[in-house]
């Protein structure tokens, strides 16, 4: 039996709306931490959506910080970043 082609947007049989499945590559050390933070192999996925959330998050904030400080010492001022 062939497997069938999903529709551009349809999810996989069991997954959740808006799950997109996705194969990376990790180095070993990054992959023992992750065993070692997520409680088993179906929470990869959801630890490794929160680390980009924040991370995302955290950037947004640097970004906030450095426009600020442009506006505090002048445009010409040193480059910070």
């Amino acid at each position: 039996m062939m497997a069938r082609v999903l529709d551009p947007g349809e999810s996989y049989a069991g997954r959740a709306p808006g799950v997109v499945p996705v194969n990376l590559t990790i180095d070993r050390n990054a992959y023992e931490l992750l065993q070692r933070h997520a409680a088993g192999k179906k929470t990869y996925g959801r630890l490794l959506s929160r680390l980009i959330y924040e991370h995302d998050a955290r950037e947004a904030v640097r970004q906030q910080v450095r426009e600020q400080l442009r506006t505090l010492i002048g445009e010409e001022g040193p480059p910070v970043g």
